[in-house]
């Protein structure tokens, strides 16, 4: 009560304006406040505190999340805002196995061909041990 006579002494006008709206909210408040105890006051400017401080966390959040989106713009990483949606998943899973099929594809072509060459080279080391044991049979029956 002495609470709304500061405010009718300091903004008249004001309270003109808003006092259908505290006519119906004020028995409301009333009657809480007789059922709940006095701590129902607390209970309500509490809440409107965490309420304030909420909104301005997710206020600098925001800021920070802007301002990591620029960055990994300037330095080429996929940002917040670059989000693909499910075809665009699609597509990259399928990049991703045409890709992956090309390495392996790569890998064991490669393999094949080292796999000859060594082939290739043993016959001929083992052809090169037979030249030798032939010579020196040969010359042992000399």
């Amino acid at each position: 009560m002495a609470l709304e006579q500061v405010a009718i002494q300091t903004a008249p006008g004001l309270i003109d304006g808003i006092q259908p709206i505290i006519d119906l909210i004020q028995p409301v408040f009333l009657k809480m406040s007789v059922v709940v105890g006095g701590i129902f006051g607390a209970y309500i400017i509490l809440i409107l505190v965490r309420i304030h401080y909420e909104r301005k966390s997710i206020k600098i959040l925001k800021a920070i999340r802007y301002d990591l989106d620029h960055l990994n713009m300037y330095y080429g990483i996929k940002s917040s805002k670059q989000k693909r949606g499910i075809g665009g998943k699609i597509l990259d899973a399928i990049k991703k196995f045409k890709l992956q099929t090309k390495m392996k594809r790569e890998f064991y072509s490669e393999t094949k061909e080292k796999d000859k060459e060594i082939i290739s080279s043993s016959e001929k080391i083992a052809s090169k041990n037979k030249k030798i044991k032939k010579n020196k049979n040969e010359s042992k029956h000399k």
